[in-house]
């Protein structure tokens, strides 16, 4: 029974399947849990609706997200066919999903409406009321409150077995339209045989049918109210009908959103109202973006998905709360990404990073190489009661007669890289991560670089000293073995480390580049060298992360890109994680399914690569970001391979 709401979740995932930056999570969380919930509707609204009004104008107002679908139909035949879902529901990524908690919730959720519909919401019963032109709105998330309408055929709705139902609903009457309502209590009062649900919370089912509309509910106050508007709008007097101003799309922050959006809607378009959505607290828990800081400065944000034969498009823009002081000028990112090698793995390009994240990116790609640290904030740390005796009997090493040697504070050997980056004034910052080619050694190589652009140029002795004096903390005394010496490449000669930990930089003028491996620079001084060629390629690449072409926006105007290669990292991924999880598993062994034990699936080389070779025909994703105005706009392309 929990088939279809589970495989309507991962096909809007794989839809909206996207990483980034303030947004990510957004498109694919919310869409999920929104027409998740789409399974659970059932109903069938009918009346001559000679006026075909826009979606958004028959909702009542205090929806916190509306996704609207051209076809709605179609692309759920399109998820039905695709190879995507077969694979995932075979994959390990699917089996720890139907232990997880959240899934757990909806269970019960769909249960309880089951009890209320006296029906199942499973698969077969989303087809069935899956129209042409579908709005879903969400009310409440907690409360999983909805309302859906759809077109369908003419005499559609009549071939749904709710519909057939009816005759077990309770009737209400609003103007001179009646529609349908039931509740547990209602059903257990009618003598249906439905078990009791196992949280005891009771759930409406609400439907009523005119012309070739659909509309399906869980409260009567939305139903009547989405009624009274598709009455008025149909009298021909909506302009003058106080009941219209009362839709959604009379709300501020929903005109506002509109009125940036793109012109031309996608075949998915999802409209979310941050100001509402962020504070709640299932957004706090499930965001696996963890950023509510940041997204706490928007007002509302519009998401629209295009669907090509070889490439999803993401049109985003973002609506802030308020409006910048003011907008600095933003450096030619376009430019920056020109140095990418041909296999760049994952890169990230931004504009005017901070001294600290520009501290960060080098510690952690080149300078300790050592993993993202992650703190639970919503655990209080262990209190230490130990209690520590000072000094011991047996202990003849220690003085006590001079002080302690005084060890330095963690961090101050970062200082004269703080002082160096602060006084070039930078522009913008690029990381690129890959792994190595050669696969037969014991380990995974990985690969990185980070391109550094100054307001001036460098000054090449004081990067060095910086440099220098930050990797010396962990690897040596006074220096020894991190002597800088001159290497040569065909593209010019560059520095190196390589005693003590392998470093190489590179100045050209504005630009330095740093990186771990000498092949990964010399690929990038090619780069360079070819400018021309080499900004037409990554420019064509990143041809489909444009915006349309009447809106103006420029690749060199982007405040942010960023893009992964799938193909050449895959193989890689297999071997890496079968270490990490010590599982064994052959790098080529494409199984992706749990042992027959029915133990837990290891994370990395099972449960993630699983969800990985679902999409295993996805070859890249690119995002663009750039700032028009006080717009945040967002460009995310998904190319696939044919």
């Amino acid at each position: 029974m929990t088939r279809g709401l589970r495989s309507v979740s991962i096909f809007i995932q794989s839809l909206l399947a996207t990483r980034l930056r303030r947004m990510a999570a957004v498109t694919i969380v919310s869409v999920a849990a929104a027409v998740g919930t789409t399974a659970l509707v059932w109903a069938a609204f009918e009346s001559a609706a000679p006026a075909r009004p826009e979606l958004s104008a028959m909702l009542p107002q205090g929806a916190l997200l509306t996704i609207e679908a051209r076809d709605f139909a179609g692309l759920l035949k399109r998820w039905n066919d695709s190879p995507e879902k077969t694979a995932w529901l075979k994959s390990d990524n699917y089996s720890v999903f139907t232990r997880s908690r959240l899934l757990g919730r909806l269970t019960d959720a769909q249960q309880e409406f089951a009890q209320s519909a006296g029906l199942p919401p499973d698969m077969s019963f989303l087809d069935e009321v899956a129209g042409n032109e579908s709005v879903f709105a969400w009310y409440d998330i907690g409360k999983l409150e909805f309302l859906y309408i759809t077109r369908m055929p003419s005499g559609g709705a009549d071939k749904t077995r709710l519909m057939q139902m009816r005759s077990k609903f309770s009737t209400r009457q609003v103007g001179n339209q009646t529609f349908y309502v039931r509740s547990q209590s209602d059903s257990s009062e009618s003598g249906d045989n439905q078990e009791a649900s196992p949280q005891g919370q009771s759930r409406t089912v609400a439907f009523a049918t005119s012309g070739d509309w659909l509309l399906l509910a869980t409260r009567e106050d939305l139903m009547a109210g989405a009624l009274t508007i598709i009455a008025a709008n149909t009298t021909g007097q909506a302009t003058n009908n106080p009941q219209t101003q009362n839709s959604l799309s009379k709300e501020p922050w929903f005109v506002d959103a509109r009125t940036v959006a793109t012109k031309d809607p996608g075949e998915l378009r999802m409209t979310l109202n941050l100001d509402k959505i962020v504070p709640t607290p299932y957004f706090r828990s499930y965001w696996v973006q963890r950023n509510i800081t940041e997204m706490k400065q928007y007002r509302s944000a519009v998401a629209d998905l295009y669907l090509q034969s070889d490439s999803f498009r993401e049109e985003r823009v973002l609506v802030p709360k308020s409006a910048p002081e003011g907008v600095a000028s933003t450096p030619d990112l376009g430019a920056l990404v020109t140095l990418l090698p041909q296999d760049a793995g994952v890169y990230r390009a931004v504009a005017r990073p901070s001294i600290d994240a520009a501290i960060a990116s080098l510690n952690e790609k080149l300078i300790q190489r050592t993993a993202g640290e992650f703190t639970d904030t919503r655990e209080a740390p262990m209190g230490d009661v130990s209690v520590t005796e000072a000094g011991s009997t047996t202990d003849l090493e220690t003085r006590i007669d001079a002080a302690p040697l005084e060890r330095p504070s963690k961090g101050i050997e970062f200082t004269p890289l703080r002082q160096t980056l602060a006084a070039s004034d930078l522009q913008a910052m690029m990381t690129v991560s890959r792994t190595g080619t050669a696969m037969d050694g014991i380990w995974v190589s990985f690969q990185s670089a980070v391109v550094l652009v100054s307001a001036k140029d460098w000054d090449l002795p004081m990067m060095q000293s910086a440099l220098q004096n930050a990797m010396q903390a962990d690897l040596t005394a006074s220096g020894l073995g991190l002597t800088w010496k001159t290497a040569k490449a065909k593209a010019g000669s560059y520095f190196e480390i390589s005693e003590t930990r392998p470093l190489e930089m590179a100045v050209r003028g504005k630009v330095c580049i740093l990186t771990d491996d000498p092949n990964l620079m010399q690929e990038m001084l090619n780069q360079a060298s070819d400018a021309a060629s080499s900004s037409e390629r990554n420019r064509r690449s990143l041809q489909d992360s444009e915006t349309q072409p009447n809106d103006g926006s420029r690749l060199s105007q982007a405040t942010f890109i960023a893009g992964v290669d799938l193909p050449p990292e895959r193989a890689s991924f297999a071997r890496w994680s079968a270490i990490v999880d010590k599982t064994n598993r052959t790098f080529n062994d494409r199984s992706g399914v749990s042992d027959s034990n029915g133990e837990e699936p290891s994370f990395f080389s099972q449960n993630m690569r699983s969800l990985a070779d679902t999409f295993s025909s996805l070859e890249s994703e690119r995002v663009l970001e750039r700032q028009d105005g006080a717009l945040t706009r967002q460009t995310v392309t998904y190319a696939w391979r044919h």
